[in-house]
């Protein structure tokens, strides 16, 4: 079952940690040089997703690690503020992509995040969606619910998150948001121990509630979907999505991820840690 996402896992869990870990080597040199950062909340979050609502760029004064909860394997998330041209950084949600961001905005109609890298011949600053960096919901799957499926699917400029050894779709980008519902191995059913946190005392699922468009593989037909994070023993996220009628099958819980904290029954985000010294 799931050969496409365990093969995907064993992937994520090895080479492509190191997508994350690239872009904190270049933060800027001040954040650096502490010896800790405080740790974003919920609340910390929702205040930079208000300030990326204002036109034009906007920066704050504090400085905390921010966990990604890119919905989303494998994108090509990051810009530069002044091209507003894709890097090629690749990334992923969960541990290990961090990053400190500096303010936010809206630019050419687009939702922003704004951080700040050093670099040998000086800093630049570079922008992620806002949309990209929203704290997911802690669910339950209720007691006799329906069957739930998930499936693969790719963001827009990631790749294609089908099948990496399929010759007919190779490791391309996709140019939109690109859901393979209609694909027999791409259709997964939802479970705990699949999909969600089995151990300790907070068991369950992260789901983000902000619907995406996918276009259905291989039609012209639309359909929204929700961000399905799956959880990986290490600590890592890989990301399914579900159809968004399918929340109904869910009930709001708290849920602990190990490594990356917990979301509490009234999402709440508590780190697993305070501080940070990465």
């Amino acid at each position: 079952m799931k050969k496409t996402k365990l093969f995907k896992k064993i992937i994520i869990a090895g080479v492509l940690l190191t997508a994350g870990i690239t872009t904190l080597a270049c933060l800027n040199s001040q954040t650096v040089a502490a010896k800790s950062l405080p740790v974003a909340t919920t609340k910390d979050y929702n205040k930079l997703q208000k300030l990326s609502k204002k036109s034009g760029v906007h920066y704050i004064k504090k400085r905390k690690w921010y966990a990604s909860f890119i919905p989303g394997d494998n994108v090509e998330a990051y810009r530069d503020l002044k091209s507003l041209k894709l890097i090629g950084t690749k990334s992923d949600p969960g541990i290990d992509d961090w990053d400190v961001f500096i303010g936010a905005g809206t630019i050419n109609g687009t939702r922003y995040f704004i951080s700040n890298i050093k670099e040998k011949d000086g800093k630049r600053k570079y922008i992620i969606p806002a949309a990209y960096c929203q704290v997911p919901y802690g669910y339950q799957l209720k007691k006799g619910h329906a069957v739930v499926h998930d499936y693969n699917g790719s963001l827009a400029n990631a790749y294609n998150g089908y099948s990496e050894s399929d010759h007919k779709y190779g490791k391309t980008l996709t140019n939109e948001n690109i859901i393979y519902s209609n694909k027999e191995d791409a259709t997964f059913t939802v479970s705990l121990k699949q999909d969600g946190q089995t151990k300790g005392k907070h068991k369950g699922f992260w789901i983000g509630r902000t619907p995406i468009k996918f276009r259905v593989d291989g039609t012209n037909t639309y359909e929204n979907y929700y961000p399905l994070y799956n959880y990986v023993p290490n600590g890592e996220l890989i990301v399914t999505y579900i159809k968004t009628e399918d929340l109904s099958q869910f009930k709001p819980a708290t849920v602990t991820y190990n490594h990356i904290g917990t979301i509490t029954k009234n999402h709440k985000f508590k780190p697993a840690h305070k501080k940070l010294n990465i």
